[in-house]
């Protein structure tokens, strides 16, 4: 596997592990209980920092590619462009409205839940959907040469939560949460 497909899988799974944390949180916010609502914003806007403008433009190149290059599942990489759109629209929507809670705005406790619950939902549909069909796809389409070219376009920048060098900002955050989801 090329190493621009190795990175975006591995994003998957951490993407995955910070959705399981939040699905954590979400339970707990249902239960009455208060998450630390700053910090939760915190790792929105890590999702909105590096998947949203390193992890999904970095997809788009290479569904573009693909479909350049004669796959036929148009269908499926329309509906995954136009799902990066959503997921970030959603994810602005949720985190506008936990700020909104942390300076005293009065929400309804079941509406800012629902938020959550669909960012959630829609970014898991959205990485099944990429992990078993248009990856698949893309490996089957695309050649070495493709890949190097994408690469190079590829834009890039350290993971803020996993990668190294890290911010101090996001590596405490995750740990807070990571903590504060097993209490």
């Amino acid at each position: 596997m090329h190493p621009l497909m190795q990175r975006l899988a591995q994003d998957h799974l951490r993407q995955t592990q910070l959705l399981d944390l939040f699905d954590v949180l979400l339970e707990r916010f249902h239960a009455g209980h208060e998450p630390d609502y700053e910090l939760f914003c915190q790792m929105l806007e890590y999702m909105d920092s590096y998947a949203d403008t390193i992890h999904h433009p970095t997809e788009d190149l290479i569904f573009r590619r693909t479909l350049e290059k004669g796959a036929e599942q148009r269908d499926v990489f329309d509906v995954l462009m136009r799902q990066h759109g959503i997921v970030i629209h959603l994810n602005k929507r949720f985190r506008r409205s936990l700020d909104g809670i942390v300076h005293e705005e009065v929400l309804l406790r079941d509406e800012v839940e629902a938020q959550g619950r669909e960012f959630v939902a829609t970014m898991r549909e959205h990485l099944s959907l990429e992990d078993t069909e248009a990856f698949p796809i893309a490996r089957k389409w695309l050649e070495t040469a493709d890949w190097d070219a994408l690469d190079a376009l590829a834009p890039r920048a350290d993971d803020p939560v996993f990668g190294t060098p890290d911010p101090q900002r996001f590596r405490a955050l995750f740990q807070h949460l990571s903590a504060q989801a097993q209490d």
